[in-house]
């Protein structure tokens, strides 16, 4: 499998990069949670169903995990843990932080597991650096003109 990438313009003017293209990824859909609920019924010995009830208890158990103040972390996938993001400000006792004011948001910080290896550190979901670019995939794939 490859990931499939498209080169786009860097249409920012105030970047040292402006004009110039970059890689990014392409990506062909999504799949939700019944799309893998069926792929590993394939896999496995068990249920969609029972796949599908799993996999709704682990979103639970990790929003109540990290609404809790943990980090969670999924053996061979990576570890979910909350983040913000809050604007710097020197502050004194006479004038104290204002949260409501300076935090600009909070949500969820993803690292996908990492092992080493041999050649370096890679990441245990996507072990391979294989690129395709997307325009190749469309043209492989399109279904052909009927004569």
């Amino acid at each position: 499998m490859a990931v499939n990438f498209v080169l786009q313009v860097n249409n920012n003017r105030k970047s040292d990069y402006y004009g110039q293209q970059v890689a990014r990824v392409k990506l062909l859909g999504n799949i939700d949670t019944d799309k893998v609920a069926e792929i590993i019924q394939r896999n496995a010995s068990v249920k969609r169903s029972d796949v599908k009830a799993v996999l709704a208890e682990l979103a639970e158990v990790i929003t109540d995990q990290l609404e809790a103040g943990f980090a969670v972390k999924l053996d061979g996938i990576g570890s979910f843990s909350p983040r913000m993001h809050a604007k710097y400000q020197a502050v004194t006792d006479a004038e104290p932080y204002d949260v409501e004011e300076n935090v600009k948001s909070v949500g969820v910080l993803f690292r996908a597991e990492r092992k080493k290896t041999s050649s370096g550190t890679i990441q245990t979901l996507m072990p391979e650096r294989k690129l395709k670019r997307y325009e190749n995939y469309v043209q492989q794939t399109k279904p052909q003109p009927e004569p």
